[in-house]
């Protein structure tokens, strides 16, 4: 008896620790549906048909990403972009390293990646500013060509 106690116990507390947990997947689900929310969701199949209309060096970049999820709240009321925040700030970061947490004024930027042999399998930004919103983009994206995006896209800011 005493066992089957014990067991009970232990799998009530795992469960209610994986529910407590809520994840960036689980927070585009509950705001995806909020009024004046805008969540779009590009597949795979639409990442591939994109690839043959951009140059060869992006086409190299998009062969990696195997879709893109953004979530934009910038025309909801004032209280969904308040829960969102809410969330989006207490969400564990679940594996997820930070790369970059950035606030500017009323902004707040924080930038997560699940890095594996110099491949990006996981890339997560969450905007909690004036106009919050998530973008996740999920894929095997070599640093190479991220670093080689982020320099040609930032050389005429110095």
């Amino acid at each position: 008896m005493k066992t089957i106690c014990t067991t009970l116990v232990l799998l009530f507390g795992t469960v209610t620790i994986s529910f407590a947990q809520k994840g960036y997947d689980d927070i585009v689900k509950q705001f995806a549906s909020k009024p004046q929310a805008e969540h779009v969701q590009v597949s795979s199949f639409a990442l591939k048909l994109a690839r043959v209309l951009v140059p060869r060096e992006e086409a190299e970049f998009m062969k990696g990403i195997q879709s893109v999820n953004v979530l934009s709240l910038d025309e909801c009321d004032h209280e969904v972009k308040e829960a969102f925040r809410k969330e989006a700030l207490t969400l564990s970061e679940n594996g997820l390293e930070l790369l970059a947490e950035v606030t500017d004024n009323q902004d707040h930027v924080r930038i997560f990646a699940d890095i594996h042999n110099n491949k990006i399998r996981n890339f997560i930004l969450v905007s909690v500013g004036e106009d919050p919103c998530l973008i996740q983009i999920k894929g095997f994206i070599d640093l190479a060509y991220m670093d080689k995006l982020v320099s040609d896209n930032t050389k005429n800011l110095k």
